[in-house]
């Protein structure tokens, strides 16, 4: 079976080439880690949890998106006692900011100040060369059994202490993931890891813990042009490593 009679072994050679680098890095423009615990203070380690937030913008407004239980795991350490959460470099109150919250669907959409947006994106900062993904239609268009998607964010594991007031966050992303099933509120991915093409320096971890909230981008091709194009589609809510079956919640359920 040729290429051409193979969408799987087409986008595969595809990825394979200079240019699946690219494609791999894609997802993470649009994506900070989402992180909360108690003010760093020297001397104490620190005791840190973190997620992933989607970074778009809808008629003007940026938004992060991140999912309903990174959430509630800040309200839980604020009971405990002093918490901040951070999204990137920049530090807010995401309760006070939330615009929409389900946790069924498992989301939460915080709405940002233009002085926040600039912040998380600022030319220098550990996060700069990010950017908010500005979605022009709505909603998004379908995806369907078959199609791939593109997806990353900051898995826990890669998270590292410099100091006791700096940490690191390594990045996890795929260029191409097939969809192994489509509903009409959530999409999932087989990993299907013997059919990888890997790219990148940073260690493969064990687990991507820390995903959730991570963008997830819809792969389109131009029947007249054959250009590719990314199409916002939703964020990542679940793993399942037993199966490594990834969850995609679809952003047509979202209020924007």
């Amino acid at each position: 079976m040729d290429d051409k009679s193979d969408p799987f072994e087409a986008a595969k050679a595809l990825v394979a080439r200079p240019a699946g680098a690219e494609f791999l890095k894609y997802p993470l423009k649009f994506v900070v880690p989402a992180f909360f615990g108690p003010r760093p203070q020297p001397g104490k380690p620190a005791t840190v949890n973190s997620g992933s937030a989607s970074l778009v913008r809808r008629n003007g407004q940026p938004f992060a998106l991140t999912c309903s239980h990174v959430l509630e795991g800040y309200r839980q350490r604020l009971v405990e006692g002093q918490c901040i959460f951070q999204l990137g470099d920049c530090e807010l109150d995401p309760i006070a900011q939330l615009k929409a919250e389900d946790k069924d669907l498992d989301y939460a959409l915080i709405a940002l100040t233009e002085n926040q947006s600039k912040e998380i994106t600022k030319p220098g900062g550990a996060f700069g060369g990010t950017c908010f993904c500005d979605v022009a239609s709505w909603p998004p268009g379908d995806a369907k059994e078959g199609d791939f998607v593109a997806f990353g964010g900051f898995p826990g594991e890669l998270r590292q202490a410099g100091s006791f007031d700096q940490l690191s966050f390594g990045s996890y992303s795929s260029g191409g993931s097939r969809i192994t099933s489509a509903r009409e509120t959530h999409l999932v991915c087989q990993f299907e890891r013997d059919k990888w093409v890997k790219h990148g320096q940073e260690p493969e971890p064990q687990t991507i813990r820390g995903l959730s909230g991570g963008p997830v981008f819809a792969i389109r091709h131009s029947a007249d042009t054959g250009i590719m194009t990314y199409e916002f589609i939703g964020h990542i809510y679940e793993f399942s490593e037993e199966y490594e079956l990834l969850y995609v919640r679809l952003a047509r359920v979202l209020p924007l």
